[in-house]
């Protein structure tokens, strides 16, 4: 059940006009605020009133209904995977996830979590900006920006405070509390956003059918052996359990001028069917923890410059246990393992220090220019105890290498016992971190006149590790008409290196401290058409990237991206009901990936130009241009909402992907085996009065069977048992493909103070 207050009347949720949405001023495109229209950049936009009408309830849903993304869920601790245009990566790391412009993604590794830890209710609206953005934002926003506004005390019309609550009962044994508040006096305001969720998760019954998640693999002795004496959440290793906890703070305080800030958020979750149940067992514990305090300072000088100045500190932490059976090769039909029970961690924090300025100086002339300085003390490989002798553990000398001389930790799937020592894991030492030291530059100009405007910006990034870069951006608007607005966009960014990949290696995993920076170039034209009650917005993109970083750590040549993404709107008047318009949307996409390397199934290897294989062997450096998989070429997502009364409302969403190829790193590839297409259905009935809502929602309605791709490598093949029935191992760690959940329901119910 979700409890949900606000102060909205029952014909405000209802009543969304497409006025009310184009007429929103947003700040992703160039860092300030601007009309949608007239931002140079692709945005999509999700406003309040739609968040709760659609009853979306935590980040992934939402962008879930984006065009642009593929999304991937595995019910882990990345328990969904987002591929921005068509650029898959190992993790959500190379799109900036940012509330109120303060990025959230992670120090050490650059993901984010798109779990369920980041409050709504709070959310004023969701900008999100498609496509590199690097001369705007700096390293990193390379593949585009999920910008997160919040709701802000000191927009409240009058002194006063504004409370709203929401509890959320769902399937799988999942509640939440999700609460906001906003209120100012004198010269005092502030705004405040908290959510806790937790949820036993979706049990293997509620899963489309796929060999490597059965049970069975997680209780074989012959696979785990002394493992299963063990067990987290008070169940034993051996029966599925993948288990969430998920909480975030986030809120300002202001005085005048003067603003102070804290982002937190932490989240648990166990490793859901991401996995092969015969090389990890799910029910552990895995955890991510960001805190983050920010003090800034916003004025205007008497000649009508602004300056802002910005400090913030930020430590966080990736730690959890992890239980692992590794195929012994040469026992009959790698039937038994070598078995670990192990302790993980890692610690980074940072100091930043950015100092902006814009000055209007003319009607129709703009200036802004910055700097930035970050200091970041990093992990370098993640600690890790009762594992293999290649991984850094501090509290373990060089000379203890267990019964088998692989690692104090390491065991035999025939032992009887197995000492297990976890949670002594704290401080990192020094010997494992690094210091290291960024420093930018921007300045951006924009020409505005009546009908067109151009705008230029251009950043210098200089990093103690991967050295300089300098990326431009340009991007000229053209109002046609009143009802027709033109954008052309050259843009470019940079993606760092990760340091989990730089220095993170450990058994089964390579470290590479030579990896080269991602680089991209975009050039995107985008057509705006307003008309009545219909909105459109059409942009055609192409993207080339270089030095493209795969999930083994090694630099791997080019990748191209060509893209279509349409959005639609549309509104007409209810001529069925005594009730508000009837609204819908319609957002497509297509997405051509092109790979310039290939992996030769045969020789365990990727080949072709920009490999590692070519750089060894010239022979090997064909340009193949393939397909690079797991991108569907189309999707589409419509979405229509009827009001039947002036209190209650049906909303109806359809999301359609097609069938695709799986990625060249996949076994199924090689056997030709496509991915099918979806169609999924989420259903949604609304009531509301004036301080009260409920919100009932099914989703996945006709309870399809539904299959995304595997994550990482997606390695584990498909061969699940011999003639004879017995199990076959793996071929790798990563479910090469992850079934999907089945239908299931939400309860939301809304109310405020």
């Amino acid at each position: 059940m979700s409890f949900f207050a606000y102060s909205q009347s029952s014909d405000e949720l209802f009543d969304l006009t497409l006025d009310d949405l184009l007429g929103l001023s947003v700040t992703s495109g160039s860092d300030r605020e601007e009309k949608l229209r007239d931002t140079p950049a692709s945005i999509q936009v999700v406003t309040a009133a739609q968040i709760r009408q659609r009853g979306y309830t935590n980040i992934s849903e939402v962008l879930a209904d984006l065009s642009g993304f593929d999304i991937n869920m595995a019910y882990s601790a990345d328990r969904v995977t987002f591929y921005q245009r068509g650029y898959r990566t190992p993790s959500v790391q190379r799109s900036l996830i940012m509330v109120n412009g303060i990025i959230n993604n992670h120090l050490w590794s650059h993901d984010f979590p798109a779990n369920r830890q980041i409050p709504l209710t709070g959310i004023e609206r969701i900008e999100v900006l498609s496509g590199p953005a690097g001369a705007v934002y700096g390293p990193n926003a390379f593949l585009g920006i999920v910008n997160i506004i919040t709701k802000k005390g000191k927009d409240l019309d009058k002194d006063g405070s504004d409370f709203t609550m929401q509890a959320q009962l769902a399937d799988f044994n999942a509640k939440g509390l999700d609460v906001s508040a906003q209120g100012k006096q004198d010269r005092w305001s502030y705004w405040l956003s908290g959510k806790v969720f937790e949820s036993d998760g979706p049990k293997l019954k509620d899963f489309a059918s796929w060999g490597f998640v059965n049970e069975k693999y997680l209780s074989d002795e012959g696979f785990w052996g002394p493992v299963l004496q063990y067990g987290q959440h008070g169940q034993p290793y051996g029966q599925y359990l993948s288990r969430d906890r998920e909480s975030g703070v986030f809120g300002e305080v202001s005085l005048d001028n003067f603003t102070l800030g804290l982002n937190h958020w932490i989240t648990h979750n166990g490793y859901g069917v991401q996995y092969s149940f015969d090389r990890g067992q799910p029910n552990a514990a895995w955890s991510r923890k960001t805190t983050m305090y920010y003090l800034e300072h916003q004025d205007t000088l008497q000649n009508g410059i602004g300056i802002k100045s910005f400090l913030s500190f930020r430590k966080e932490r990736r730690y959890g246990d992890w239980a692992e059976a590794s195929p012994d090769q040469q026992s009959e039909r790698a039937s038994l393992s070598y078995v670990t029970i192990s302790d993980w961690n890692s610690r980074s924090s940072s100091w930043k220090a950015r100092q902006d300025y814009e000055y209007q100086y003319s009607d129709i002339l703009h200036f802004a220019l910055g700097l930035k300085y970050e200091r970041k003390e990093l992990t370098k490989a993640y600690e890790i105890c009762g594992y293999w002798a290649s991984a850094f553990c501090s509290l373990e000398s060089d000379d203890e290498l267990g019964p088998y001389g692989l690692g104090k930790g390491v065991y035999y799937s025939t032992d009887k016992t197995m000492p297990v020592s976890l949670g002594g894991l704290g401080d990192m030492p020094d010997s494992n971190l690094i210091n290291t030291t960024d420093r930018g530059a921007y300045f951006r100009a924009t020409l505005k006149e009546a009908s067109w405007s151009l705008s230029g910006a251009v950043r210098w990034d200089n990093n103690s590790i991967y050295g300089t870069f300098v990326k431009p951006r340009l991007a000229a608007t053209y109002d046609y008409d009143k009802n027709n607005t033109l954008k052309i966009i050259y843009a470019t960014a940079f993606q760092e290196p990760a340091p989990i990949q730089l220095y993170g290696g450990w058994n089964g995993r390579n470290a590479n401290p030579n990896l080269l920076p991602e680089e991209v170039r975009d050039l995107s034209l985008i057509w705006m058409y307003q008309s009545g009650a219909w909105f459109s917005d059409l942009s055609v993109y192409y993207s080339k990237y270089k030095n493209v970083i795969k999930e083994e750590a090694d630099n791997a040549g080019k990748r191209d991206v060509k893209g279509i993404e349409w959005r639609v709107k549309y509104e007409m008047d209810n001529h069925w009901f005594d009730a508000a318009q009837i609204s819908s949307y319609f957002n497509y996409s297509y997405t051509d990936v092109t790979s310039y390397i290939y992996y030769d199934h045969q020789r365990g290897r990727w080949i072709g130009n920009g490999s590692a294989a070519c750089e060894q062997d010239d022979t090997l450096c064909d340009d193949y241009r393939v397909p690079l998989g797991d991108i569907a070429p189309h999707k589409l997502n419509v979405g229509l909402n009827v009001p039947v009364s002036r209190q209650w409302s049906i909303n109806t969403r359809f999301s359609y992907v097609s069938s695709r190829h799986l990625y060249l790193r996949n076994p199924l590839r090689s056997e030709g085996t496509k991915l099918g297409d979806y169609l999924t259905t989420n259903l949604s009935v609304v009531w509301q009065s004036d301080k009260l809502s409920a919100h009932f929602k099914i989703n996945n309605l006709f309870d399809s069977q539904i299959y995304h791709p595997g994550v990482g490598s997606a390695d584990s093949g498909d061969a699940f048992t011999d003639a004879d029935g017995k199990l076959l191992r793996s071929q790798g760690f990563y479910s090469s493909v992850l079934p999907q959940v089945g239908r299931n329901w939400e309860l939301v119910i809304t109310a405020s103070f």
